[in-house]
């Protein structure tokens, strides 16, 4: 966990680490726990609904894979060379820790707490700042290249990735923001 928190703070050193020692299973558990944590928001405790939560996984999943594979795509040809995709997706996954905490903080302050109001504004965040700035930690770790370069490289992804799941999240949190 160590790890995790030192690429919150967008240290590339650790970003390196992930990328030739993390497990791929580590990725995936943040990405689908964030997940799933956004569909009991939505849902609560009493009405889960299987069907709902697994339609709103899938789409997580596929969006990091596609975001995954856009953003490995576009390094490749700014660098001008053709590196493994599978370490490039396993720090893309990484990279939607925000989200997995966000979710976490919309569970505890919205659901349980019953403040709705107060999740806008993490939420925000995580969706204009941080996340997107996770991405470029990874992309400039992986690619060797400067974070300015790695933020231009994130922003065409990133925008079409909000643009699709960022939807459908929005769609699913409406009710608590």
């Amino acid at each position: 966990m160590n790890g995790l928190s030192r690429a919150l703070r967008l240290d590339l050193g650790t970003w390196r680490w992930l990328e030739s020692e993390a497990s791929p299973a580590g990725a995936g558990l943040v990405v689908l726990g964030g997940y799933l944590m956004f569909a009991l928001d939505r849902f609560g405790w009493p009405d889960f609904s299987p069907r709902a939560t697994v339609r709103l996984m899938l789409t997580g999943f596929y969006g990091w894979m596609w975001l995954g594979v856009a953003l490995w795509v576009l390094v490749r040809l700014a660098s001008g060379s053709f590196g493994p995709l599978a370490p490039f997706v396993r720090l893309v996954g990484h990279a939607h820790l925000p989200l997995l905490l966000v979710a976490i903080f919309i569970q505890v302050v919205s659901v349980m707490l019953r403040l709705p109001s107060l999740a806008r504004w993490p939420a925000l965040f995580a969706g204009v700042f941080w996340m997107p700035a996770m991405l470029a930690g990874a992309v400039a770790a992986s690619a060797d290249v400067r974070l300015p370069r790695a933020l231009l490289i994130v922003a065409v992804p990133y925008l079409v990735w909000v643009a699709v799941v960022g939807r459908i999240l929005w769609r699913q949190l409406g009710h608590l923001l």
